[in-house]
């Protein structure tokens, strides 16, 4: 499970300002320090996702522009959360980015609060966004989340007290089960790299979500559908990339095979495949300082 999570404002007038930290067990040394916002920052202006390699934490981190007017204050903000060792970042990757749409609504407040006031807002969009949608899914939570919802529609006017008793005839029927049912078989399915098919199954959960009013629940499933869909088109560019870089390699032509293995690099972050974004980046650094060497004395 992560440790904690953290949000970085990125003001116009100013390099940054970290709104505040949530830490699970309640305190941390964790901070980012000027050294870490520009690696972030890096990272970042390439990429909405960026994972860091800590000696504490891998932080997996989304960067989310902002629109409208609060945009004229600040260009967006950095949420990240700190991962342990045998966390998987593919599992955060679409709530990262809710995370980061729940603190858009907060609007131009966002600019004034500190951390004191900051804090226990990002410890209700942690426990409601981060943690991972597995958990969120499991039947029993998503009764006691449409519950929730029925209490506050059965105080509303008579169309909504008609749809909260729709929502719990639903609940009573076992309707809820079936989100976990088809989200476990698209999980299982996306295991097996049958990606239409989790796609698929992703979206009929996503669907009965949305009946059920679970919107929150039914973007993410939604965004999971999408994002399985473009995998293998994504898998299939990235892994002819680097067979070409290695055609390359094999003709000393190191010049294209390190820009193969940098755009490999570069489709298996977008993939959330962090252990090849390393793998083709690192082949890429050493052959593009190899290049430079064999260039620098062919010209002798």
């Amino acid at each position: 499970m992560p440790a904690g999570c953290f949000v970085i404002l990125l003001p116009l007038d100013s390099d940054y300002k970290v709104l505040g930290y949530y830490f699970k067990e309640g305190k941390s040394n964790f901070k980012i320090t000027s050294e870490l916002f520009l690696r972030l920052h890096l990272d970042h202006s390439k990429d909405e996702y960026s994972l860091l390699k800590m000696q504490d934490f891998n932080i997996l981190s989304y960067i989310y522009k902002f629109k409208g007017k609060l945009s004229r204050k600040a260009s967006g903000v950095i949420i990240g959360i700190l991962l342990n060792e045998h966390d998987k970042p593919e599992k955060y990757r679409s709530s990262l980015k809710e995370g980061t749409e729940a603190l858009e609504i907060i609007g131009t407040n966002l600019l004034k609060l500190n951390s004191d006031d900051f804090e226990p807002l990002l410890k209700d969009i942690y426990l409601e966004h981060l943690e991972p949608l597995i958990d969120i899914l499991k039947p029993e939570a998503l009764k006691e989340s449409i519950i929730t919802i029925t209490k506050l529609m059965l105080s509303g006017g008579k169309s909504e007290r008609k749809i909260a008793q729709d929502l719990l005839k639903k609940v009573e029927g076992g309707e809820h089960e079936k989100v976990t049912e088809y989200y476990n078989i698209a999980q299982s399915t996306l295991k097996s790299e049958e990606f239409e098919k989790a796609a698929k199954f992703y979206k009929k959960a996503a669907e009965i979500a949305e009946d059920l009013y679970l919107l929150d629940i039914a973007e993410s499933l939604n965004e999971k559908a999408s994002f399985s869909g473009t995998i293998p088109e994504l898998s299939k560019q990235r892994d002819k990339l680097a067979q070409d870089a290695r055609n390359f390699l094999r003709n000393e032509d190191f010049h294209n095979a390190y820009l193969n293995y940098k755009k490999a690099s570069e489709l298996s972050k977008k993939l959330v495949e962090f252990d090849k974004e390393e793998e083709y980046r690192l082949k890429s650094d050493a052959l593009k300082s190899f290049y430079e060497v064999d260039q620098k004395f062919a010209k002798k």
